[in-house]
């Protein structure tokens, strides 16, 4: 998976009470919410939901959207889909990783008290940009 953030424009359809959700760039997703925030947070659910099966082959989001003519009761409203941080948020589970170093190393740092599963994590972070 990509460590960037998306922006895909949705069209929302307002009947009443109620904002219907279309993607421009996705021909099989829909939603919808009683109200803006619950259809928008509907709308981020539902880019989420379809992760695994785009995978890293995502659409690229449409840009010029504001040429897309809209009726009366919609409007067009840029979604955020961030991969990395839905990965983080249904995520925790720990794996066991072997990391090789010379021994002298290693006894330096047990001496000192390092976490080396706490160490290797936040360079790890550090190095892509997470923190």
């Amino acid at each position: 998976m990509t460590m960037k953030k998306y922006f895909y424009p949705a069209l929302f359809s307002k009947d009443g009470e109620v904002y219907n959700v279309k993607f421009i760039d996705f021909d099989n997703i829909f939603t919808y919410g009683t109200g803006f925030d619950e259809a928008y947070y509907m709308a981020q659910d539902a880019l989420y939901a379809m992760l695994p099966e785009y995978k890293d082959n995502l659409p690229k989001p449409t840009f010029n959207y504001m040429d897309i003519k809209v009726n009366d009761n919609e409007f067009i409203t840029m979604v955020e889909l961030d991969p990395v941080e839905h990965e983080k948020k249904i995520s925790s589970k720990t794996v066991n990783t072997t990391v090789t170093m010379p021994e002298w190393l290693k006894n330096l740092a047990d001496m000192k008290g390092i976490n080396f599963s706490k160490l290797l994590q936040k360079s790890i972070k550090d190095e892509l940009n997470l923190l």
